[in-house]
């Protein structure tokens, strides 16, 4: 099989393009004020169980609710 290499042209692209998103996260990162804590988005989930799972039948009564979620939802 024939190895694909990017000519020299497409690495200058490739090149140009990435030092320009550099530079555009360097000024929104300068835009922004330092003393603002940055809030991560929230999980939206819920965990199947309040604790890990502990047991084969634990993780096969999670499967089992997955299981009956799909059918419920047609995707199964």
């Amino acid at each position: 099989m024939r190895q694909y290499r990017p000519t020299i042209e497409q690495l200058k692209k490739r090149y140009a393009a990435d030092m320009a998103r550099r530079k555009v996260q360097a000024r929104r990162d300068a835009a922004r004020d330092p003393n603002v804590k940055r809030t991560p988005i929230p999980d939206n989930s819920e965990p199947w169980l309040p604790h890990p799972v502990r047991s084969v039948a634990e993780a096969m009564w999670i499967s089992d609710q997955i299981t009956a979620d799909m059918r419920r939802w047609n995707l199964l």
